[in-house]
């Protein structure tokens, strides 16, 4: 084996590490589209990644040893990248497991077959490369300048491990290499599914290469592949496609994109324009706007905000999580003075062309920003906890401390959490809130104990509210159906069993598992599963 033969192995071992971390990466964005990104998503393209790899690796290197030809590893590699760029078209697949086992079983079922065969075989090279290389004798065995013959210490193996840690850490250099570009780049730039082909394009090039190294002209052919994979098909667009939602209202696709943090919708749904991220709902606003107190008749009590003083238009609100921007739109009419955080940049943007937000908005982590604030607020909304992935570091003491930290004295945190008022999540949620701030009301958002909305006001005073609302009624008589709803709706006392959660100890994800599923499977029902799948 020649020396470039010999070094190219090396680039195949760092371009190998590399693809199959953005495959993991990738894979796991494409099953969070349909299921979500929640630890059961990671954990099971995780588990799969890992089981491919250590069948690949058994199966290599018994390949190897009998047939240690650098033709047939860069064929594996070939056909490996071949199945890579297939991956985005499997939505069938994700549809067809979901609808037999559910979101976790479905998760796992559709991981094992879209992903465990490319993954499989790209860990088959692995062995290859190591045997390739001990037959070649490269560098960390050297020959006498005037011996020809192989040295007695590669022979007898004792170069073996020498070669073997080279590889891992070459391949490990690549992985940490697929890992950053992707996860900070790649999605970003380009989107999941030309992530993949652009993946498959990288693993095909190297295999060519090394082809046409080891088979002369008879691999010259192999080159039309990376060609060939670089303008496969990307599936279909949705955008503007039609269909009708489980309650029979028509939906409309407007835009999807990929961001660093979830796949996109934007979704026209009867009189409504919805936002949603990885299957979830993220904002729901009127098609043709929003005026004031109109909320109020829907259980929207953030909404709520406005009238806990006397002259909103001379208060300032800082909002983490933007979404589409609905609360700050719906704050605004009352004439609030509103600074916006949201962690992911695309989200911003969207809620900017599609939602009508306007104002200032920051791309920043929430909490980052709440500790670093020097500003001090009348309001502070948190408005992060999406009910599928939990972000627990806004959930403690010390997150609170710091939402406590910008606001003025008197001054009024609103939470807006999805979960079971009677489930132990809540439960340490409320008790956390507690630990922070003296005052605490929690105000359901529908009756009864299934997963849903709960709004909680916090501050270092009673709160309570002006009932401006009625003059925004005009006209009707009997009860005030606000003052009703916050009254039917209102949780009378602190929920038993709950612990206060800390940065050190949080598992704020794990007690509301079973509450994030029935959360997804609700919205899968109001959306319908087309426009997850």
């Amino acid at each position: 084996m020649n020396r470039f033969a010999s070094v190219w192995l090396l680039v195949t071992a760092a371009v190998l590490g590399a693809v199959v971390m953005a495959v993991e990466i990738l894979g796991a964005r494409l099953l969070g589209a349909a299921y979500g990104g929640s630890l059961a998503v990671w954990a099971a393209m995780i588990a799969v990644t890992l089981l491919s790899l250590a069948v690949g690796y058994f199966v290599g290197g018994w390949a190897a040893d009998r047939r240690p030809k650098p033709a047939l590893l860069y064929g594996i590699l070939l056909a490996a990248s071949a199945l890579v760029v297939l991956c985005p078209h499997t939505r069938f697949i994700l549809k067809a497991c979901h609808d037999a086992l559910g979101i976790q079983g479905g998760a796992l079922a559709s991981s094992l077959i879209v992903f465990a065969l490319p993954l499989g075989l790209m860990g088959v090279t692995g062995p290859f490369v190591i045997r390739l290389l001990c037959a070649s004798g490269i560098e960390t065995c050297p020959r006498p300048p005037a011996a020809p013959a192989p040295d007695p210490d590669c022979e007898s193996g004792k170069g073996v491990g020498i070669r073997a840690g080279g590889v891992y850490a070459v391949s490990t250099l690549g992985s940490v290499a697929g890992t950053l570009l992707t996860g900070l780049w790649l999605i970003q730039t380009f989107g999941t599914a030309a992530g993949f082909r652009i993946a498959a394009v990288t693993g095909a090039l190297v295999a060519a290469v090394g082809l046409v190294s080891a088979l002369r002209l008879r691999g010259a052919a192999a080159l039309v592949a990376p060609a060939l994979l670089a303008f496969a098909p990307l599936p279909v667009s949705r955008v503007g496609q039609t269909y009708t939602a489980p309650d029979g209202e028509p939906v409309k696709i407007v835009e999807v994109r990929d961001s660093a943090h979830g796949r996109i919708s934007v979704l026209d749904k009867g009189d409504y324009r919805l936002l949603v991220v990885n299957g979830i709902i993220q904002t729901g606003v009127p098609r043709r706007g929003q005026a004031k107190g109109r909320g109020l008749s829907e259980q929207y009590f953030q909404e709520l905000l406005p009238y806990t003083v006397d002259d909103p238009a001379k208060t300032s609100g800082l909002i983490v999580g933007l979404a589409g921007g609905m609360t700050a739109s719906m704050l605004r009419l009352y004439g609030m003075e509103l600074d916006c955080v949201d962690l992911d940049p695309e989200i911003i943007r969207v809620a900017r062309d599609y939602f009508g937000f306007a104002g200032p908005a920051t791309a920043a982590d929430g909490r980052t920003f709440l500790e670093s604030c020097s500003r001090r607020y009348d309001f502070c909304v948190i408005d992060t906890y999406s009910g599928d992935v939990f972000p627990f570091h806004l959930a403690t003491r010390e997150a609170f401390a710091a939402a406590k930290g910008v606001l003025k004295p008197g001054g009024i945190l609103a939470i807006n959490y999805i979960g079971s008022p009677a489930g132990k999540g809540y439960a340490c949620l409320d008790a956390t809130v507690r630990a922070v701030f003296p005052h605490v009301r929690a105000i359901r958002g529908e009756p009864g104990d299934d997963v849903q909305t709960v709004t909680v006001f916090a501050s270092d005073k009673p709160i309570a509210f002006n009932k401006g609302w009625l003059e925004l009624s005009a006209g009707f008589s009997g009860v005030d159906p606000v003052s009703e709803s916050i009254e039917r709706l209102t949780l009378a006392a602190a929920p038993a069993g709950g612990f206060v959660l800390t940065d050190d100890y949080n598992p704020i994800d794990m007690l509301r598992a079973g509450e994030a599923l029935r959360w997804r499977a609700r919205t899968a029902r109001n959306i319908g599963e087309a426009a997850i799948f």
